[in-house]
């Protein structure tokens, strides 16, 4: 009778911790879990505000009557491919490369709305993989030029 209480102490006593232990070590993993998270996020808000830093300068070059050559352009996506490429997402990753391939057969494909829409593809996709609304951009988000494009309305019936 003696073992028996003795062991129902210890197991009182040895329960609650070998419960807390595994709760704390499960919580450390979700800590852990949650600080990579957070920061692949803040690497993904930065490396996606180049794309878009890039974007709009090329926009604004045009616009001001300086050329942009496409060697220029893709060695600038490059540029921007080796950066992302670790945190981007899959669907950001698909997109940017569907894009290149069609800088990359632009003999085939010179409509610019198409492009534009490419790029806005790409743009919508990062801004719902930082977590951002993407209602009232359009089908592809091609709302995102807006400002940039002075016939936008031509350019997108």
């Amino acid at each position: 009778m003696n073992y028996e209480n003795l062991l129902i102490a210890l197991l009182t006593i040895l329960l609650p911790l070998i419960g807390g232990a595994i709760g704390y070590l499960y919580k450390q993993g979700i800590d852990k879990k949650k600080e990579l998270q957070s920061e692949v996020n803040r690497e993904r808000r930065d490396i996606y505000q180049q794309f878009v830093n890039l974007i709009i300068d090329i926009f604004s070059e045009t616009k001001i009557g300086k050329e942009v050559q496409n060697e220029e352009i893709l060695s600038k996506f490059f540029e921007f491919y080796k950066k992302y490429i670790l945190y981007a997402s899959p669907d950001v990753i698909n997109s940017f490369a569907e894009y290149l391939q069609s800088v990359y057969n632009q003999e085939q494909n010179k409509d610019t709305s198409f492009s534009i829409r490419m790029l806005s593809t790409i743009m919508l996709k990062m801004r719902k993989d930082l977590g951002l609304s993407n209602s009232s951009l359009g089908k592809d988000g091609e709302k995102l030029f807006r400002a940039l494009i002075t016939d936008f309305d031509k350019v997108f019936k």
